[in-house]
């Protein structure tokens, strides 16, 4: 516990506690009359500091996470509390703070996120050598093929070189896939009419399925909701994002199902909205873009990782599990939100909020 005088100018300290000569090392004497930003150093977060300063300016109360330094120059963090006392005539007459050392927690959280980041890479790393590995294999059977000696009749050589190509085409898609889920940034975004792309991705995603899928379209109607309404997204990622969704639909329900997509007011439960920071014009609100399919369904113990990397059911060679990853990290970059629902046996509804930008 520290008191600082703010009667004085830059808040002198003039009370610590025992508890504070043992967390930083200084004894009293060295830090009565000084101002309490000694214990501050090179990497102690500006933007903490910034909110002491405005609690100290507005006399109000905060709570502050700070990484401090003893004095022997050995970093510790606190949880810093900020009080401010007032006098029995109402003025204020100084600041009380309230530090605990809470570095062995910020350390286990430091260690188990770096954990967590290190799983994560294993399991892409291993992810993209299981992919490869599988298109190297009947590369190298058909390079042995044609290598064998004798002259490869014209068939062998039709069969190698288009085994050789597929595989090699396949290689080189994983690789698009890892770059493009590990690129930040992703593809420019343009302002477009809300019903008029999203209506063109449905149907041209419908186009890569079996003629067995139907489709049903609500929400798309003219005079209803959203008419007028402009979204800042990406085409070719919001093609990618419906593809990707229907083609999975259509394997749930074994080609011979039915896809629902629909489009109307965001249901906001379980999609935890934010607004993208760095959006050149905030939001006014959301629309929901729905798709649904009757088909198998997925199980609890498959939902909770379905948008982790390299994470497929799929058996190999059939995809490489970056599909559902790619769409949650496109859809965040529009400053939206993914979520997904399933009742085993009766079918999946994956629902995407997009930020709207205007409605006129």
């Amino acid at each position: 516990m520290t008191l600082a005088d703010a009667r004085q100018p830059d808040l002198p300290l003039i009370y610590v506690n025992h508890a504070f000569v043992n967390m930083t090392g200084y004894e009293a004497e060295d830090v009565i009359g000084r101002n309490c930003r000694f214990l501050q150093g090179p990497d102690t977060s500006r933007a903490s500091v910034a909110q002491i300063r405005q609690t100290l300016h507005n006399q109000t109360a905060s709570t502050v996470l700070l990484l401090n330094y003893r004095k022997d120059g050995t970093r510790f963090w606190n949880r810093f509390q900020l009080s401010p006392v007032h006098d029995e005539a109402g003025e204020l007459s100084a600041f009380l703070g309230m530090q605990v050392d809470i570095t062995d927690d910020v350390e286990r959280v430091g260690m188990e996120n770096e954990r967590q980041r290190l799983e994560t890479l294993g399991r892409v790393a291993g992810g993209v050598a299981h992919e490869l590995n599988n298109a190297l294999q009947p590369i190298r059977l058909y390079a042995d093929l044609l290598m064998e000696g004798s002259a490869p009749t014209p068939e062998l050589l039709m069969k190698c070189s288009k085994g050789i190509l597929d595989n090699a085409q396949f290689a080189s898609e994983v690789v698009s896939q890892v770059l493009a889920f590990s690129r930040r940034d992703g593809g420019l975004n343009h302002d477009h009419d809300a019903k008029v792309i999203i209506s063109e991705a449905v149907e041209f995603a419908y186009e890569y399925l079996p003629s067995s899928m139907t489709l049903e379209k609500q929400g798309f109607e003219a005079g209803g909701l959203f008419d007028g309404t402009m979204i800042r997204v990406n085409r070719t990622e919001l093609f990618q994002i419906m593809i990707n969704l229907f083609t999975n639909a259509a394997a749930a329900s074994g080609d011979k199902g039915r896809i629902t997509v629909r489009l109307g007011a965001p249901d906001d439960s379980g999609l935890n909205v934010r607004v993208d920071a760095g959006a050149t014009e905030r939001p006014k609100n959301y629309l929901e873009i729905s798709v649904s399919d009757n088909g198998q369904g997925i199980e609890n113990g498959i939902l909770k990782h379905i948008f982790e990397p390299f994470f497929t059911t799929k058996a190999p060679g059939e995809g490489t599990g970056l599909g559902l990853s790619m769409i949650y990290g496109i859809v965040e970059r529009w400053g939206g939100r993914i979520a997904v629902s399933s009742v085993p046996g009766k079918g999946t509804t994956f629902r995407i909020l997009v930020p709207v930008l205007s409605n006129t």
